[in-house]
């Protein structure tokens, strides 16, 4: 029996910028893990917690995945990312893989409830479920799934898969979170190459094993009294929805569009040597400025970036000596406040209770996917 897990993300700077090839975010993990159980069986079964599913059996013919029975379209929906994940797996394994084995999902807090109804975090849990599923394959094989190089891996095959399923769209950040953990320096992969390769027919292990165009994932060492505070607006957003809503408006407008992304881009630019040379006051203010950008973005495209309550989070965080922003998409789910003491994180938490925010309990989570021993 194996066990793995992956933990969750957030976005600390230059989200929507990130889309474009060649622009850099900030990123990190954070310690709400998705978890993969995998055990040799007769048959491939599958079972995901989160949303009822159990001993769900299917076959793989080589190329695809096929289950037993016909499925709702609900389940379809709920079973897409790990049905992605294991056809992705095998396709690299080849004749190699064990064919048959069950694989039991769930993760950590991803929802959570509010007025009766189960409501999504925002923490990226259909990447990290992604990343578990593939790791969990890989070592069930003997495979290494810990060092850099196993990781980068994971990341590819797991990119493939999280971008595809998705419908292409996505940086593919959280999978690279769920994977590497800790803070770090994010570039997205060039999905055009990417896309090219595999009209060309070049196979999952063939790519898998070249240098991927414009990708990055460099480590940050975090500076001392690093304090990351995490609230939520009890909304969930729909990232998908609100990327091709800004796609839709950024075809009319590309000199805007391009003036937009890249004052938030050149901000990270900025922001990764000062974050390098631990100037904490410095760092404070360009997440500041970041937020003000973001804003900025969602009123002239139209789409609903700054929520009223992720605004209400940033101003109080910045009104009590932290730099409060939205992280990821906006559109409701989480905000941050970075802050280098104690005394004004608490603060901070004490102020947004006090406003309605849920303070959610996590943290930075610094080992990506993992066995668990």
């Amino acid at each position: 029996m194996i066990k793995v897990s992956a933990p969750g993300k957030l976005f600390l700077s230059g989200e929507w910028a990130v889309l474009e090839v060649g622009n850099p975010g900030l990123v990190t993990a954070v310690n709400k893990r998705v978890f993969a159980k995998l055990e040799e069986s007769d048959k491939i079964s599958v079972s995901i917690d989160d949303f009822g599913i159990r001993d769900l059996g299917a076959s793989f013919d080589g190329n695809e995945l096929r289950w037993e029975r016909e499925l709702n379209d609900a389940e379809k929906e709920q079973t897409q990312f790990i049905k992605a994940s294991i056809e992705t797996a095998l396709k690299y394994l080849g004749e190699s893989a064990k064919k048959a084995f069950r694989i039991h999902s769930w993760g950590e807090e991803s929802q959570i409830e509010v007025d009766g109804a189960a409501k999504k975090v925002g923490f990226g849990s259909s990447a990290a479920s992604v990343v578990a599923s593939i790791a969990g394959i890989l070592a069930l094989n003997g495979q290494d799934i810990e060092s850099k190089e196993a990781k980068d891996r994971i990341y590819k095959l797991s990119a493939i898969t999280h971008y595809f399923a998705q419908g292409k769209i996505g940086s593919a950040f959280d999978v690279a979170a769920s994977t590497y953990g800790g803070i770090f320096v994010y570039q997205r992969f060039d999905p055009k190459w990417l896309e090219e390769k595999l009209k060309a027919g070049q196979g999952v292990r063939e790519i898998i094993d070249q240098e991927w165009p414009a990708f990055r994932a460099e480590p940050l060492e975090i500076p001392e009294g690093f304090r990351l505070i995490i609230g939520w607006t009890k909304e969930s957003a729909s990232t998908s929805a609100m990327v091709k809503q800004l796609n839709t408006w950024a075809e009319g407008n590309r000199e805007e569009y391009k003036r937009l992304y890249d004052q938030i881009a050149n901000l990270v630019r900025e922001l990764i040597p000062i974050w390098k040379d631990k100037n904490k006051e410095r760092v404070l203010e360009l997440l500041r400025k970041n937020e003000g950008f973001l804003k900025e973005l969602g009123e002239k495209s139209g789409v609903n970036i700054e929520t009223p309550d992720l605004k209400t989070l940033s101003e109080i965080a910045n009104q009590n000596g932290a730099a409060g922003k939205l992280s990821g998409a906006g559109g409701g789910d989480c905000g941050i406040a970075v802050c280098f003491d104690p005394e004004t994180g608490e603060k901070v938490k004490s102020e947004w209770e006090k406003s309605g925010l849920y303070i959610v309990d996590a943290t930075i989570d610094y080992n990506g996917v993992k066995l668990e021993r």
